[in-house]
């Protein structure tokens, strides 16, 4: 499978130390892919240790998490339990009509797209990811940049804002755009992130731009000559 050859590229042209994963919505579960309660953050960095993970309504813990990747829909007592958690718990927000625009201003959850959401590691994934998760430095992040726009050199529009399921999943898997992540402040503690590590995430449209253009681009493999500097 073509993804799974592209993680040694990402992992080797890089420098990553860890493998990317893939996120990818199924009506089925495939082979070897372990269903256990889990939050949709410690999903995502059980899979950068090797573990193939499904979510669904059932077995995602995560109130926020389940309703970001339109596992689970909220009814009115499910809606107030998080709105008190994102404000008074958390803290992450000011007030209801901040809460409220944090959800309505941002992609919306893909509600009904699919029973599960796989995570595995990419060169392990065996469905074509729907979003592949990058974690990485500023350095590996700015190569990453430059790589998603040298084929067509349009603007990225990123997001870097709520919770991280929903910029680093929700927006680039809703929008099919490119997006930088630094991670929530709840989620960087709870998963105990080194904090230079952030995330990049590629729809699967944008991952092949980025593994086509490793070649051609400095950012990838290609040499600069910068002897052809405009004097």
């Amino acid at each position: 499978m073509e993804w799974q050859q592209w993680c040694a590229e990402l992992v080797e042209v890089l420098g990553l130390g860890k493998t990317p994963v893939g996120v990818t919505y199924s009506d089925e579960l495939p082979e070897g892919v372990g269903v256990p309660k889990c939050r949709v953050c410690s999903a995502l960095h059980q899979a950068s240790e090797g573990s193939l993970i499904a979510l669904g309504a059932e077995n995602s813990v995560c109130p926020g998490g389940s309703l970001f990747l339109g596992l689970r829909e909220q009814d009115a007592a499910d809606a107030e339990r998080l709105r008190d958690f994102l404000i008074n718990g958390e803290k992450l927000v000011s007030c209801p009509a901040s809460a409220y625009r944090m959800r309505k201003t941002g992609p919306q959850p893909p509600l009904g797209m699919a029973r599960y959401a796989v995570f595995a590691p990419l060169d392990k994934m065996p469905l074509r990811p729907d979003v592949t998760v990058v974690f990485c430095n500023a350095a590996q992040a700015a190569r990453l940049v430059s790589l998603a726009w040298y084929e067509t050199g349009e603007a990225l529009q990123c997001d870097p804002s709520g919770a991280s399921c929903r910029s680093v999943i929700t927006y680039p898997l809703v929008t099919g755009r490119f997006n930088v992540s630094f991670g929530d402040i709840t989620e960087r503690r709870s998963e105990k992130l080194p904090p230079e590590e952030l995330y990049v995430s590629l729809p699967w449209t944008m991952l092949r731009s980025v593994v086509w253009s490793m070649e051609g681009s400095s950012a990838g493999r290609a040499t600069m000559d910068l002897s052809r500097m405009p004097q």
